[in-house]
């Protein structure tokens, strides 16, 4: 009897310890901050982590019995080139292998890595499949390829603005010549009209020109006294994107605004970002509109205002406004509500970044037809205006 009681016991105490280990690997298993899915050959999924079932939006017990194509992808059939079915047919591992994931709102990047699973006679009953989402980690390198190709671009564009504006001197000189002298070169009154439209399109090409300057030139990183009101006309008119003309541009700016310390190319920045975004929603806007024969006039307007120890600055437009669902990622980085390849998702995550950096805050409201992003600096109490170069 005593001898029994000592099996029992030794048998309890095992069972303890395999319970015991059961929970830690379990735990261990959940913790890998990695998507995991073990799949037999079916392609049924026979175990996942917490962190597959959080990214599919599904609660373990009902993954189980599913096949991983349904689950993470939502389609019927089975990958092309699937890394699981490889790995069953050769019994090999197959690594780095990729994929895309495109839904409504964005594309993913997916790395996959597929491992064989043997029973104790040989025979290969399950494949291992750990996903890491490199989505960040692909659009931060692009945005790095594209940070120096627009660098490039930049000294580019100086050279070229710097060469055009040769020829249009020379075009604008040799129209003005034109008209002040129309009976000399036989100019009727049709011709004068063509002339003077030579002369206020090549006006408008060396305005062009002198914002692309602007734009491409190298700022130190170097806060000095700044005019804002004269920063805010500058930049707005500096940014010229298609269907840009098109827009009703309204200035509201105070002028006992005071000059604040701040870097200029900085600020720049945060003003270009959120007006380009301004007019790109605007032009949404106009489009969804002209498709449903719609008359619709795209409006941007543009304050600044002194408030008790800010300098307050706000750009609304009444384009297509901001989703709800999509608010609270709107400072987020590599969010981006545009398709992919037109947007990096990063201009508002960096405009936020600078205004922190300069002790401000920037933020928004939408509400029915109008979206207002605001920004507040502080004002520095001490100092004289000195002139912004």
């Amino acid at each position: 009897m005593e001898h029994q009681n000592d099996e029992q016991s030794k048998q309890e105490h095992c069972s303890r310890k395999i319970q015991v280990s059961k929970r830690e690997l379990e735990t261990v298993f959940d913790a890998i901050d990695t998507m995991i899915c073990i799949v037999d050959n079916n392609l049924s999924i026979v175990r996942v982590n917490k962190k597959y079932a959080g990214f599919v939006g599904h609660e373990i017990k009902a993954i189980l019995g599913k096949k991983c194509h349904e689950m993470f992808f939502n389609c019927d059939s089975q990958c092309a080139d699937c890394p699981c079915l490889v790995t069953f047919q050769t019994g090999e591992a197959v690594v780095n292998k990729r994929f895309i994931k495109k839904n409504p709102q964005e594309i993913r990047y997916f790395e996959v890595k597929t491992f064989p699973v043997y029973d104790p006679s040989g025979i290969l009953i399950h494949v291992i499949e750990f996903i890491k989402d490199v989505t960040d980690e692909k659009r931060m390198i692009e945005q790095l390829i594209r940070s120096e190709k627009l660098a490039s671009i930049g000294v580019m564009t100086a050279g070229i603005a710097h060469e055009m504006n040769n020829p249009l001197s020379g075009i604008s000189g040799t129209a003005v010549n034109l008209l002040e002298k129309p009976e000399k070169y036989g100019l009727n009154d049709k011709g004068i009209s063509r002339v003077g439209t030579i002369l206020e399109s090549a006006a408008r090409a060396t305005v062009i020109m002198k914002d692309l300057l602007h734009l491409s030139k190298k700022n130190e990183s170097v806060y000095v006294m700044v005019d804002l009101n004269r920063l805010l006309i500058k930049t707005i008119n500096a940014v010229h994107l298609e269907g840009a003309g098109e827009i009703q541009k309204k200035f509201m700016l105070d002028e006992s605004l005071p000059f604040v310390y701040c870097d200029p190319s900085r600020i720049d920045q945060v003003i270009m970002n959120v007006v380009t975004n301004a007019m790109q929603s605007v032009t949404e806007k106009k489009q969804q509109m002209s498709a449903e024969g719609k008359k619709y006039t795209g409006r941007i307007v543009v304050s600044s205002q002194k408030q008790a120890a800010t300098a307050l600055i706000t750009i609304a437009d009444n384009g297509i406004g901001i989703n709800p669902d999509i608010r609270r990622r709107i400072f987020d980085p590599f969010f981006s509500t545009k398709p992919a390849g037109q947007g990096t998702g990063l201009g508002l995550s960096v405009s936020h970044r600078i205004i922190e950096e300069h002790r401000g805050r920037i933020y928004f409201d939408s509400i029915d037809e109008t979206t207002k992003f605001s920004i507040e600096l502080p004002l520095e109490s001490a100092g004289t205006k000195i002139k912004e170069e």
